[in-house]
């Protein structure tokens, strides 16, 4: 664990950013939140990680702390930006179960679908 939670760890961002991918893309997709904002909010909260290290100074744990973040949410945006273009090179349909009933507008479920990876800018 030690090794993990480390200012010298560059898994941890790594790590950091994909669970930032899945939540902002989780919330972007489910409630409609604004996805860079998110995204930046997430990769804020993942980088108090380099404040568990006691072996550095505080003003050397704020440094990190900056670069840190800002390392995850390149990650994240990244992350989000592959997933776009490789939905969109496979041009793969979406395919939304239905029971075999008369179909409502009211009971379609097109209209409230939205993509996990979408455009955060």
């Amino acid at each position: 664990m030690n090794d993990f939670v480390s200012s010298k760890a560059m898994i941890t961002p790594g790590v950091a950013g994909s669970a930032t991918t899945t939540i902002t893309g989780t919330l972007v997709s489910m409630f409609g939140l604004p996805g860079a904002e998110t995204a930046l909010v997430f990769s804020l909260i993942f980088g108090f990680m380099v404040f568990a290290d006691q072996s550095v100074g505080l003003l050397y744990k704020f440094l990190l702390y900056i670069i840190s973040s800002m390392t995850i949410f390149s990650v994240a945006v990244g992350l989000n930006q592959s997933g776009i273009a490789i939905a969109k090179s496979n041009k793969a349909e979406v395919v939304i179960e239905r029971s075999l009933a008369p179909v409502n507008d009211e009971d379609s479920n097109l209209s409230s679908f939205e993509p996990f990876f979408q455009e955060w800018f």
